[in-house]
């Protein structure tokens, strides 16, 4: 995966647009699906990075520029995953949980719906 760090929440939320879009896209695009209300010179900054970075790729279409992603969702989101389990909860998982659960994020339906997917793995990484 390029460069294996987390990307600020800006230029996350401009992956996500991409993701999502499933198919090249323009940074004007990129700006009307935005939640925020950035600048075009913005979304630009943001998009450049991303390529650096080697999350982005950038092909020139006539006078536009078209991203595609390079990387994954499902693999930027489980090397974030692991990271912030291991960053916040020294990679316990049950202390994550515990956390969520004590912070009232959980509800019954979480709760039973994590127990369906633990038992559903049939005892996988034990």
């Amino acid at each position: 995966m390029a460069e294996k760090r987390r990307l600020p929440d800006a230029e996350l939320e401009v992956m996500q647009i991409v993701w999502h879009a499933g198919q090249p896209v323009t940074s004007g695009y990129v700006q009307e699906h935005a939640a925020q209300d950035w600048k075009a010179t913005s979304v630009l900054t943001f998009l450049s990075r991303l390529c650096e970075k080697g999350f982005l790729s950038r092909e020139k279409c006539g006078k536009q520029n078209f991203y595609a992603p390079l990387v994954d969702e499902s693999s930027y989101l489980q090397q974030e995953s692991a990271s912030f389990l291991q960053r916040v909860h020294r990679g316990s998982f049950k202390g994550l949980v515990a956390s969520l659960a004590g912070a009232g994020a959980l509800d019954e339906a979480d709760i039973a719906e994590l127990r369906a997917f633990l038992d559903g793995k049939g005892g996988a990484g034990r």
